[in-house]
C-alpha cells in the first residue's frame, strides 16, 4: 500500500455533538471522502474540517476531541 501526503478530517456523527478525527494517508486527494457514496467515513456524516497535510491531525485532535 502506497502512503501519501497525509489527509486530517474532523466530522460529526449524525445521532450526537461529539467531533472525531480521523487520518488518511492512504488517499491521493480528499474526492472520496467528501463524496456521498465513499465508505471511507460513517454514513450520513458532517464534515466539519478537512485539511492536507502533516500538521492538521495534531491540530484537529487539540481544538475538536478534548
Amino acid at each position: 500500500m502506497r502512503e501519501y501526503i497525509p489527509i486530517a478530517v474532523a466530522y460529526k456523527k449524525r445521532s450526537g455533538n461529539k467531533i472525531w478525527v480521523k487520518e488518511f494517508t492512504d488517499q491521493r486527494c480528499p474526492d472520496k471522502l467528501i463524496t456521498k457514496r465513499g465508505t471511507k467515513l460513517p454514513e450520513n456524516c458532517e464534515i466539519v474540517s478537512i485539511g492536507v497535510g502533516s500538521k492538521f491531525y495534531k491540530l484537529y485532535k487539540h481544538k475538536y476531541e478534548k
